[in-house]
């Protein structure tokens, strides 16, 4: 899971780990630990459930995931 991409999207959409939390039924514990790199690989479906949360698309889902799409030229 791409951490620095989930604080980055947090702090533009001035989402703090509580309201995330709330958003995705998910314990602000568990988030915590996941921000601070004390859980390094969460279950699918909390990643999931994070970025139904955050109403990411595809690409951002991916690269929430730490995949990132190669530039199209």
């Amino acid at each position: 899971m791409n951490i620095s991409y989930l604080k980055t999207k947090l702090k533009t959409r001035n989402i703090s780990i509580y309201k995330l939390s709330k958003l995705a039924d998910l314990d602000d514990g568990m988030l915590n630990r996941i921000i601070k790199g004390k859980t390094t690989k969460p279950q699918m479906t909390t990643v999931v459930k994070i970025a139904k949360a955050l109403d990411l698309n595809d690409h951002e889902f991916a690269e929430l995931c730490g995949y990132r799409k190669d530039d199209e030229k």
